[in-house]
Parts: C-alpha cells; structure tokens; sequence
C-alpha cells in the first residue's frame, strides 16, 4: 500500500488560486517593509488559502488484478428467430448459452454484453431472457462503429450470429449471403473502415442447425449495373454446398435460359464454397437479364439439390461505332464526315470511291498510290465490330461483287445493327440494289427504271410531326417551324411504294410513288432486331449553309445527323434516366437504398449541380412521401426509404436538365419482414472472424476454455483504494483564522502598530 496527493481543482479553483498568488506578489513589495515574524505569519495564510482552493487530495494506492473485458454481441436480427433442429429460436440458444456460462465467463473476463442489429446497444445480464429479434438484420458498420464509440477498450469480441448481415455489408471482398440487393461499396467500406478500428480480435459463433443437411445454395451473384456495348466484363458467383462430398457441382451462366458458359467443381469436404468468375460480352441495348443456376452434376442428383440467382445488368453505349462507305468524293460526303468525326462519341471508319473500274489510268494500278477497295474486309470481316454503317451514293454493281456480302448487310440489320442509305445518282435502282437481297430491309420498294434520282430543287415536308425523331426543339411547334425555315434540297429519288410497317418522316411536297402516295424523303423502318434510314437526296449539307444565313438553324444539321445516329442505333430511346436493377423482393433491411444514374445526351453522368432532381416514393396503401436523396458520386444518386411497410414499393425519379425535361424512371419491388428461414452464413462469419485473427466455431461445438484460453491473462496494476479531500476539513479556515490572529497579537506586543 502507497500513499499519493493530487489536486482535484478545475479551471475556477485554479483561476482563484492564482489570483490570489498575483495579489500577494504585487504586494509584496509592502510587505517586505514589515517585520519578519510579521511577514512570514501572513505569507503562510496565503498559502494555506491557495492550498485549500486547489483541493488537496490524499488517496491511498494498492495492487489488483484486472480482468480482460470482452464484449459479446447478440445478433437479434429476424434470421435469430429460426427454430432450426434445436427445438428454440437461434436467438433464445444464444441468450440460454451465455446465462449457463456466465459463471465461466465472468471468473475469467469482464462482459460487456451488447444486442446487435441495426447498432450496438448495451445490455444486462438480465435482459438476455427478454430479449427479441428485430426487423432490421445486422449491420455490420453501424454495431461495431457503436462499440468503438462506447468507450471501452475490448480485449476481444464476440459475435452471436447466424451470419445474415445486411445485404452489401461484406468486409472482407466477399459480399452478402442473403439478399440480392447491391447498395454499392460505400456501405462494405464503412463496414471495412468500423471492422478495422475494432484493436481486438473478433471470434464468430455460428447459432444454426446442428446437424447439416444436404445443401446447395448461390450465396452471391456479383456483377456491374451498367456495362458499355461490345465491352466485355465479367460476373461471379459463390455457392455453398454442405453434405456432398464426393460429387460433382455444375455452375451454369445463363441468358435468357440460354447457357452462356458453365463449370464444374469436385466436393471434397462436407462444406464448401466455390467462386466461379464468367466472361460476357455486352452485345445488345437495355436491360439484359442473366441466371447463374447450380446443381449436381450426376444424373442421379436431387431435384431439391439446386439453386438459382437472378440478375440484369442495364448494356449502354459509350461510343458509336460507325463505318462510312461514299460512292464518290461530294459535298454530302465532305460535311457528314466532319460532322460525324467532329463528335467524341463516335468512332468512325470512312472510305470513299476516288476511281471506279471502268475509269481511264494511264498508269498500271500498282503505280497508283490509291489503296484497293477493301470489300471483303468492309463487308464480312469487320462488319459485326460496328453499330451503324452507311451507304452514300455507293453503286454496288459497279465492282462485281458478290451478292452475299449485300445478304451479310441484311443479316447484320436483322442481328440488331443500323443502316443508313443515303441516296444520289448512283445509289439505290441504279447503284444495282433493286432484286438484292439488301432491298428487302428498304422502307421503301425500288422503282425498275435506273434514272431513279431526279435533280431539282424542292423543302420536304414534315410528314410524321409527332415522331421522336424530328422533335429539334423544346415543343412540336416551334420544331415544325425550324423545319419549314430550312432551305431547299437539290435533288430527290422516286420510289414504287412504302412497305408495311415502315414509317415516313419527310416527304416531297408535291411528288408521288407508283402507288399514290407521297414520296419518302426520309424514312424509317425496323428490320428484325435493327433499324434502317433511307434519305432519298445527298443534299442536306445545304441545310449546314443554311444557318449561316440564320442563327435559329446554325446547329440543325449538326443535330439533325446526331439524332439519326442516336435514332437507328437505339440511344434515342434509351432512358437517360435510369434506376439500378432491383430483385422483385427487396431483403429485410433499413434503409432499402436505390441507386439512380443520370446521363446527358452522349451518356455521361451529370452532377446533381446541373440538375433539377424530384423523387416521389408511393408505399403500400398510395400514400406518397419524398424520401432522402443524396449524390455519391457525379451522375449517381443515393435513395434512402425509411420505415418500409410491408408490400410493394414504388419510387419515381424525375429529372430536368439544363431547363428541360430530361427523363424519367420509376422502380416498383417488394419488401417484407424480416425472415427466419435464411441459412446459417459460415462462410460470412470465418470471413468476419479471419480479418480480425480470430476464430469461427459453430454454438454447439465451441470450446469454451479454448475460447477463453485465447483471451489475455489477467494484469496486475496499481489502482487507488481510497481517498479523501483534504481540503474539505473545515480545520483550514481555523489555521488561516489564528495565523491571523497571532499577527495581531504579536504586532500588539511589541507595538508594531
């Protein structure tokens, strides 16, 4: 046993203390004038006054011993509420397990028991019996950032849990077991970041089954929201089975129900887990629908013995890539390449016609320093690599080729590629496609005579105004008019007739087909799974010199040529504003958070600073709420539902941009309560338990004195026992009082009044 004296004065008793002080310096100089015994009487009461205002302390200092503090977590999430095997929620195992050891644990340690689901809340001893699951599951970040803002340092951890974390809340790369949702990696990162701050290891108490069933079950599909067209990439899944060991395991990566690629793993333990990663290439628009489906690969397998996962990915464009075939050198050619090459959003490939075959050379070709017309490599070899391919007053026939490659083109409309034809003297009857295998993805049927294009000026008319195509303005009625404000094409070619199906967009103001009917300028039609545009002129470069004359028209055809290529590459319909895919079912969690992309015209994101962004959410019942929005990252919004009821969900984003209606999406899914039928999550919780060294063990198997073995031993420190504050002893004033009085008395006495 020691003895020790502190102050237990704060800021005031200081501030007292030392003016104090200051006032018996400053009058010191006085005070020296005095006799000694005079001086000395009144320096002591001034320091016994500031002594007593810094409240002295004595306390005595003795030896004990420090248990290591444990904090144990009791996952109450609505997975705990399964009965399992055992006859009792998971729950009331994990609460009935720690009651039985408390003797055990608390010889040894000191508990710190916290109940986890939504965050960490302190607990007693007495309020495990009573405790109940909860709607919300287990969120990793927030439970272990509340037991490092308790503000007691841990020894190390345990987790009661049967592993169904929140959806997204994986830590250490391996993603959520339960639940189909994506949140993104904020969510994992803030689980990571928590996780990481715990100093002590975490031990994982797996509260499940006892005996283990055969299982086959997809854990985890991991894959991107939004992939570019033609890009590849890649998805990956995890599958648990348990119970097989000796068979074989088949994966299958389906699109459609159409097996894109699959795998096969042998099982060699009762429980394992087997990631497999696929490589997919993005070849159509929209919304693409995939399936990773697992089962025993023996034909004598279970029917039960196999599992299914479901997930979209939404396929957009980031570049257009587009081959440009001219029949020869014009001014049509001139301007649309420019404008085609001037945009960063297309990749362009151009070749045009300098010398036909039947053109005079006083020079053998191979003196000639033009390139040879690459027809084969144009229309076979890379013909798939592109999204649109034009035709401007190119005359097939004129080089012998062959009709397959004109069957090559059709075939690559009806596989979903774009075509533009763009006519002029030498295309369509005359260029030899009239009979061809092309015509046949035509709007329009061929007249039989050759002198198909006529010269001549004339102003198309607006033949479909409502069509989306040909909305150049803010509202229908100031687009009609820029059209009417153009200037006169030069030229137009005649046709038999519109085919079924197909649609008009401009028409000559006073010619017809052979049929009756106006004739096409432009027009549009579908062809299987493509688009093709036909312009009967090559003379809208008159409409780029046009807006010199007026300001209204000086980027039409800019925006004319990129609508085209936006319109038969399918850009144009494609919503720029677009939620992330989402299950049917949403997974017992909240918040549910919803990711919302938007996209300028060329499909980049666009920040919330450029943006007018309203989201209205309708819960089950109609009533409608505006809930919580919040941008992570440019062009990527956060949307946060709160106090969820059960039964379906709709949420709908509306976006003006730069002034004007942008787009909108909605979302619809389905949520419900929290489920006591998920599995136990092994996986999830060796994972968890081997980023903080420590160890996994299923309840009814742990060793509770390995377990406790692993925790530090105890450590002597030396600690106070008692105290007492000095400077509450009323003798002070006392002391101060007679050093005083016997100043006085002895100034009396020897007259030094």
């Amino acid at each position: 046993m020691g003895f020790g004296l502190a102050l237990d004065s704060g800021s005031l008793e200081w501030a007292a203390a030392g003016a104090a002080a200051l006032g018996y310096a400053l009058l010191w100089p006085s005070l020296r004038r005095l006799p000694r015994p005079v001086a000395a009487l009144r320096a002591a009461a001034a320091a016994l006054l500031v002594l007593v205002l810094l409240k002295p302390v004595v306390h005595t200092l003795e030896q004990r011993s420090v248990k290591p503090r444990i904090a144990v977590l009791v996952d109450q999430g609505p997975g705990m509420q399964a009965v399992d095997d055992t006859g009792i929620s998971r729950l009331s195992r994990a609460a009935r397990w720690l009651v039985s050891h408390r003797a055990a644990l608390e010889s040894r340690a000191e508990v710190n028991l916290f109940a986890a689901s939504g965050g960490a809340r302190r607990l007693s001893w007495e309020d495990l019996a009573g405790l109940r699951p909860s709607p919300g599951v287990l969120e990793p970040a927030a439970v272990f950032s509340d037991v490092v803002n308790s503000g007691l340092p841990v020894s190390r951890v345990w987790l009661f849990s049967d592993g169904a974390f929140a959806p997204g809340a994986a830590l250490s790369g391996g993603g959520s077991t339960h639940g189909a949702f994506k949140d993104g990696g904020p969510r994992a990162a803030a689980g990571g970041a928590a996780l990481d701050s715990l100093s002590a290891p975490l031990d994982a108490f797996g509260v499940g089954p006892q005996r283990e069933l055969p299982s086959v079950a997809v854990t985890e599909a991991d894959s991107p929201d939004f992939v570019f067209l033609h890009s590849r990439f890649a998805v990956s899944a995890a599958v648990e089975v348990s119970g097989v060991a000796g068979r074989e395991l088949r994966l299958r990566l389906l699109q459609d129900e159409r097996t894109l690629s699959e795998k096969t793993f042998r099982v060699e333990r009762p429980f394992e887990v087997f990631r497999a990663t696929f490589p997919v290439s993005a070849d159509g628009l929209g919304r693409q629908s995939f399936r990773f489906a697992a089962s025993l690969a023996d034909r004598k397998a279970e029917k039960s013995l196999k599992a299914s996962r479901a997930f979209r990915i939404e396929v957009i464009r980031q570049k257009y890539r587009i081959m440009y075939l001219a029949g020869r050198p014009s001014m049509e050619y001139s301007h649309l390449r420019a404008q085609l090459k001037g945009d960063p959003n297309h990749e362009l490939v151009s070749f045009v016609i300098l010398r036909n075959p039947e053109d005079f050379s006083p020079v053998p070709d191979n003196e000639l320093s033009l390139i040879p017309f690459p027809a084969t490599e144009i229309f076979v070899d890379t013909l798939p690599q592109f999204d649109l391919f034009i035709l401007e007053n190119f005359a097939f026939h004129q080089f012998q080729l062959p009709a397959a490659y004109l069957e090559n083109l059709k075939r690559f409309v009806s596989r979903g590629g774009a075509l533009l034809v763009i006519g002029g003297s030498q295309a369509f009857t005359k260029g030899g496609y009239r009979g061809s295998p092309l015509e046949e993805v035509f709007p329009v049927a061929l007249v039989p005579q050759s002198d198909d294009f006529i010269p001549g000026l004339f102003k198309p008319a607006v033949a479909a105004p409502k069509h989306p195509f040909l909305q150049m303005a803010d509202t229908p009625e100031v687009s009609l008019g820029l059209w009417n404000s153009l200037p006169a094409l030069d030229g137009y070619t005649r046709f038999s007739e519109v085919r079924p199906g197909a649609t008009v967009l401009l028409a000559h103001p006073a010619e017809k087909t052979a049929s009756g009917a106006p004739l096409p300028v432009v027009a549009v039609r579908e062809f299987g799974r493509g688009k093709v545009m036909l312009v009967g002129t090559d003379s809208t470069w008159r409409w780029k010199l046009g807006g010199g004359l007026d300001w209204k028209l000086s980027s039409f055809y800019g925006k004319f040529w990129s609508r085209a290529v936006q319109y038969l590459t399918g850009s144009l319909e494609l919503p720029k504003v677009k939620f992330s895919p989402l299950p049917d079912r949403m997974p017992a969690r909240e918040p549910a958070v919803l990711a919302l992309h938007v996209f300028d015209e060329h499909f980049r994101p666009v920040s919330g600073a450029e943006l007018d962004l309203r989201v209205v959410w309708t819960v089950p019942g109609g009533a409608q709420r505006s809930p919580a929005v919040f941008e992570s990252e440019p062009g990527v919004f956060q949307v946060e539902l709160s106090r969820l009821a059960e039964g379906t969900h709709r949420v709908r984003a509306i976006a003006r941009y730069r002034g004007q209606p942008w787009g909108e999406d909605s979302a619809e899914f389905r949520w419900e309560g929290g489920r006591g039928d998920l599995t136990l999550n092994r996986r999830g919780l060796k994972d968890l338990a081997s980023r903080r060294g420590g160890k996994y063990s299923d309840l009814h198997q742990v060793d509770l004195n390995a377990a406790l073995a692993a925790l530090p031993p105890s450590r002597r420190e030396q600690g106070v026992g008692s105290r007492r504050n000095l400077w509450s002893w009323p003798g002070w004033l006392w002391l101060i009082a007679g050093l005083l009085l016997w100043e006085w008395l002895l100034r009396r006495r020897r007259g030094w009044l």
